[in-house]
């Protein structure tokens, strides 16, 4: 495939970025030694220098499980752009605890929810955050919703108490929501978001190797039972007050799973497709999290919630990515131009073959915009792209929607690269 100025001028902010980084970033200038990679000057001297996703997850469990924070800030600094060693951690409890410690030094960390396994966590910047914030406007600017202050905001949720989702939350409230909006719930989120996931992952462990005792499942099940009410309370608020005002425009922020039991929940109240008659709007980003959902789960919730797709902000992004791939009206997730798209085979090793502008395989990202981190990752979904543009007339690489995960599919989501970039890790938690 020929290289064009765009992609050129690209690949020169890549490399500038490389020489910043790894000056900073302990892992990257030892990935990069390791690689005798010294200067970027093509996608292929990108694909190295690349973590696999679960680089941010390599830490030893114990660590968490005996309290051992000094050591989580080593593990974490080694991945960092702005040291983190230096944040006292004395009195730190548990993960939540650790988190907020780093938030109020200036490491705004981003953590998975740990539902499919081990947690993640990629420190990141306010400058990071910023710029996610910002692109979420510009992605709905340009779909034809510019930021006014008319709408019925509807953060479905369900609630956290992690400071990005509340950041993003309040974005936009203050871009869309209304002065006569309807109110958030009175209920607030339930505390210790992150030491009930670790929770939830060990006790899963527990109870698959027949190891968790009958009175800590129940104690488990009887707090995982008082969340789930807690967020059906919360859907059932909005629900209701949807109903009294289904005349007026409404705009929902959420992923498809609660926003399909609203869409139930709505059924159950009386509510019939055609009764909500505002002009409403959608942004939701992201698969359906390990639930299970009808095949028409998306026609479902667009006929109940009178969503247009012209009004629908649908995209595909990740923790790692500061930035989003919108979906046009023709269906397919446009690559930002700030974003390097880099199609691997499966073991992420090189690019995949590229036949008639079409190339199919791992998905792996350059992110130019990403400060706290480095910007490279291979992530563990399988893609379909197009180099030549896309049928709604706009130009640049664009990514089919029928994106899989390799731990899915009979393949093993095996990244060749991965066991060295933990060893790696492991060694400056070591040293």
């Amino acid at each position: 495939m020929s290289v064009t100025t765009d992609q050129r001028d690209l690949i020169e902010v890549g490399d500038a970025r490389f020489q910043e980084r790894r000056a900073q970033v302990p892992v990257l200038a030892q990935r990069a030694e390791g690689e005798g990679i010294t200067k970027i000057r093509s996608r292929e001297d990108l694909v190295p220098l690349l973590f696999p996703h679960t680089t941010y997850k390599s830490y030893p469990e114990s660590l968490i499980a005996k309290g051992k924070w000094a050591q989580m800030n080593r593990w974490l600094d080694s991945l960092s752009t702005h040291r983190v060693v230096d944040v006292d951690v004395s009195g730190v409890e548990d993960v939540d605890g650790w988190i907020d410690r780093l938030e109020a030094a200036g490491h705004m960390v981003s953590s998975s929810s740990g539902t499919s396994g081990k947690g993640s966590f990629l420190n990141k910047t306010q400058s990071d955050r910023d710029t996610s914030s910002q692109n979420m406007l510009d992605c709905l600017a340009e779909l034809g919703l510019p930021p006014e202050n008319k709408w019925n905001f509807i953060p479905v949720g369900p609630e956290t108490t992690l400071s990005s989702h509340i950041a993003m939350r309040e974005m936009l409230a203050a871009s869309y929501r209304s002065p006569d909006s309807i109110e958030l719930p009175p209920t607030s989120a339930p505390g210790g978001h992150h030491r009930y996931m670790s929770r939830l992952q060990a006790m899963r462990r527990a109870m698959a190797d027949g190891t968790a005792a009958p009175d800590e499942v129940a104690q488990f099940e009887a707090e995982a039972a008082g969340r789930q009410q807690q967020n059906e309370e919360r859907l059932h608020y909005f629900a209701e007050r949807i109903r009294e005002r289904r005349s007026e425009r409404f705009f929902f922020s959420s992923q498809f799973p609660n926003l399909y039991r609203l869409a139930e929940i709505l059924r159950e109240m009386g509510v019939a497709e055609g009764d909500l008659t505002g002009d409403n709007a959608l942004t939701t980003g992201g698969g359906l999290k390990g639930t299970s959902l009808p095949d028409d789960y998306q026609s479902k919730i667009y006929r109940i919630l009178n969503i247009d797709p012209s009004r629908f902000l649908h995209y595909y992004s990740m923790q790692e990515l500061n930035l989003r791939l919108p979906k046009c009206l023709v269906g397919r997730y446009h690559v930002p131009a700030e974003v390097v798209l880099l199609v691997l085979d499966k073991n992420g090793e090189t690019l995949a073959p590229v036949s008639d502008g079409m190339v199919e395989g791992r998905a792996g990202f350059f992110d130019t915009t990403v400060d706290g981190r480095w910007g490279g990752t291979i992530c563990g979904d399988k893609i379909l792209a197009d180099l030549g543009g896309c049928p709604c007339g706009r130009p640049g690489t664009t990514v089919f929607d029928q994106i899989s995960r390799y731990s899915d599919l009979k393949d093993d989501d095996k990244i060749t690269c991965a066991g060295t970039m933990d060893a790696y890790v492991r060694g400056f938690i070591e040293d």
